[in-house]
């Protein structure tokens, strides 16, 4: 009997370890409302691929959605308001590349910078709440990360600790994920595991000689949205405008919040 024991948890390693050998695509929604209060914005198809070793995020790509796309869409986010935003995709899209073992996160991001960002640590703290999602168990788990409060839904079934964008770290897979208001919201619309597209799983391809630091890139968007908002004021101060007399801003029309005091 304990020799039959023994035989069924080597064979429950090995299967266990095969599986997490394997490639698979997960294919999410991403919808962006910032600043909406609501998830009612842009609804982005998004994919990532994964192994035992690394994983690869991708959005706002124009082969995912099927085209080429730049618009002015209007949303309704109260009776009173509507928002009006610019919906694009680009040929390589934005790309989040996730290597665990050495703790980097590589990316094509905002403003098309090349980032190697080292300090993705996202304390999460995990509950006892389930549920499903499709066939899959999912627990929750919530954590403060880069300016904004995130509930995620992972799947120990899958313990691989990847999920979309930069919310990594996980004992299983994220298939949902969102912030308090849901303006940036990921959910799950179907998984091939194992998948025979394993060569979509790919570190980024940075024609530039070398790769920015994460501070650069925050000193980058901080500068960005410092522009745009000099420029917005400055056109409503010529329709005769009042802007905010707020003496602390904050980046909240990026997924990445920062203050600027």
């Amino acid at each position: 009997m304990k020799v039959l024991i023994l035989l069924l948890a080597i064979c429950l390693i090995l299967l266990t370890d095969e599986i997490s050998a394997q490639t698979g695509i997960i294919n999410y929604g991403e919808v962006q409302s910032m600043q909406m209060g609501a998830p009612i914005g842009p609804d982005y198809k998004a994919m990532l691929v994964f192994n035992k070793e690394n994983s690869l995020y991708v959005t706002r790509k124009d082969s995912l959605e099927g085209g080429h796309i730049r618009e002015q869409k209007s949303f309704q986010v109260s009776p009173e308001a509507r928002h009006s935003i610019t919906v694009a995709t680009n040929p390589e899209g934005f790309r989040y590349y996730y290597t665990p073992k050495e703790k980097i996160l590589y990316s094509r991001d905002l403003g098309f910078k090349y980032v190697k960002d080292n300090t993705i640590d996202i304390p999460w703290d995990i509950a006892e709440e389930t549920k499903m999602i499709g066939v899959y168990k999912v627990q929750k788990a919530t954590a403060h990360f880069r300016g904004r409060d995130y509930t995620a839904w992972f799947t120990p079934q899958i313990p691989l600790p990847y999920g979309p964008w930069k919310l990594v770290g996980l004992p299983g897979l994220i298939l949902e994920a969102y912030d308090t208001d849901k303006e940036i919201y990921w959910y799950f619309k179907n998984i091939e595991y194992p998948t025979k597209h394993s060569y979509l799983l790919k570190p980024i391809d940075n024609p530039k000689s070398s790769w920015i630091s994460y501070e650069e890139h925050k000193k980058f968007l901080i500068k960005a949205f410092l522009d745009a908002r000099m420029g917005g004021r400055m056109i409503a101060e010529n329709m005769g405008v009042s802007g905010s007399k707020s003496k602390v801003l904050k980046t909240n029309s990026y997924i990445e919040v920062y203050e600027i005091e």
